[in-house]
This record gives structure tokens, sequence and C-alpha cells, in this order.
């Protein structure tokens, strides 16, 4: 077997999220703010109600929420390189598997450089399962057409990174840029030798 896929999380890894300063700013409600995430990233709420109830939940209007929150997020353009770099080379297939609700992504990334960077998007609300389910890293090798141990899945969350070798696949908690493309070279090479 060899490596064949290599599949990046979105938000700690390729875009910085705002919701790290949520937390910092509100430590004591971290579990009613994933409770809402995870409402929005299954596709039960919309953008619009996730504003709302967010609001609600840290006392500012749904506008104050979408500039504390969304606009805060930004782009790790070193990151995004590496995967078109990746992409370029023509030797793996390039996947992105996120937690994400409706239209997030597009934020980000115009449809035509979604298609540039990735030969397939797993997006948790378009197919109801959120990260660290088993089923969702199942999904995204199924339809690649591998097995799991032919994937390697970056991630910032090691609950994710835990799930994804119990599914077996490659599992990589991602710290930079230049750690991950060491440690995704070191997997690579294990095969190879």
């Amino acid at each position: 077997m060899a490596i064949k896929v290599i599949i990046f999380d979105c938000f700690g890894v390729l875009v910085q999220p705002g919701k790290t300063i949520l937390y910092k700013k509100f430590p004591n409600l971290k579990n009613d703010i994933d409770n809402i995430e995870h409402q929005w990233h299954y596709g039960l709420i919309s953008r619009q109600q996730f504003n709302e109830q967010m609001a609600e939940l840290i006392g500012i209007s749904p506008d104050d929420v979408k500039s504390k929150y969304y606009d805060i997020s930004v782009r790790d353009e070193s990151a995004i390189d590496w995967v078109r770099q990746v992409k370029l080379s023509g030797d793996y297939k390039v996947g992105l598997l996120s937690n994400v609700g409706s239209n997030r992504i597009n934020d980000f990334f115009q449809s035509s450089e979604q298609s540039e960077l990735f030969d397939d998007m797993v997006l948790s609300f378009d197919v109801g399962m959120i990260k660290p389910e088993i089923m969702i890293y199942e999904l995204a090798a199924k339809r690649f057409g591998v097995e799991m141990n032919e994937c390697i899945m970056i991630d910032d969350i090691s609950l994710n990174v835990e799930a994804a070798n119990n599914a077996g696949m490659h599992g990589l908690l991602y710290v930079s840029v230049e750690q991950a493309r060491a440690d995704v070279e070191s997997i690579i090479e294990s095969f190879n030798a």
C-alpha cells in the first residue's frame, strides 16, 4: 500500500478561526458555543439562526457575532500554498474534510479555488456527520475510492486525529506548516522504505 490521498482540515489548519477568541473571552460558555456550532455543522440550523443563538448566548448583536466571529477568521496562505503544491505535484489526491456550516467554506475559498485545490470536499453540513465520527472518515476514503490506510488526515484537534487513526487513516496533528510537512514526508517515506 502507498499513500494516495492527503486530506486537510479547514479551520485551525488552512484558516485560523475567530472561535479561539470567543473561547478565551467566554471560557465558561465553551460547551454552549460548541453545541450551537455543532447544530450548524450538522445543518440543523441556518447561518442566521446560528448568529442569533450565538448573539443571545454571549450578549451581543447578531451583526457583532459576524464581525467578531466570522470576519476575524483568516486564511493561512502558507498552508494553502502547501496544499496547492501537493495538488500540482500530481502525486496525491487532495481532500478537504471539515466540520463547517452551510456556505462557510465560500467565505474563504471561491468556487474556482476550491476546484483548483481539492479533488473532493467532505463538509459536515452536506453529509450530516461531523468529526470525530468514524463514518465521516470512512465516507472521505470511499469518495476517493481508496483504502483507509492510503489516506493521511491533517487536523489541529487531537480528538479528530485520534478518530482518524482509529478509522484506519494516518492521523497527523497540525501545529505548523513546517511540522506538518515534515510529518507527512515521514509517513510517506515509511511506505517507500
